[in-house]
């Protein structure tokens, strides 16, 4: 499989906003993109639950991808839990905001 440019991953990302999916879709998704298991990481949950501060007003999912010889993407992925579940129980969440920094 051809490895996503930077401006593919770009235009992606950004096409997420105002999207409403579970982690597992968005996991899903990603890993569509990338060809290759990707999984979110919920760090303003895991902030909450041992209590340190997040100056966040957004959750914010984030992840890893590197390409040998290409880039390495480190991708956050801001969002807000909505009221709305999938038919096993899982919150879909509102994409506010997307970043990624290319190193």
């Amino acid at each position: 499989m051809k490895t996503p440019t930077q401006q593919e991953v770009r235009n992606y990302l950004e096409g997420l906003v105002w999207s409403r999916f579970t982690e597992t879709e968005l996991n899903e998704k990603l890993s569509e993109l990338f060809g290759e298991p990707i999984e979110v990481y919920n760090v303003s949950k895991e902030r909450e639950e041992s209590g340190d501060p997040d100056e966040l007003a957004d959750w914010n999912l984030m992840f890893n991808v590197i390409r040998e010889d290409e880039y390495e993407l480190f991708g956050d992925i801001y969002m807000l839990p909505t009221r709305e579940l999938d038919e096993e129980g899982n919150v879909k969440m509102y994409i506010t905001e997307v970043g990624y920094d290319f190193c």
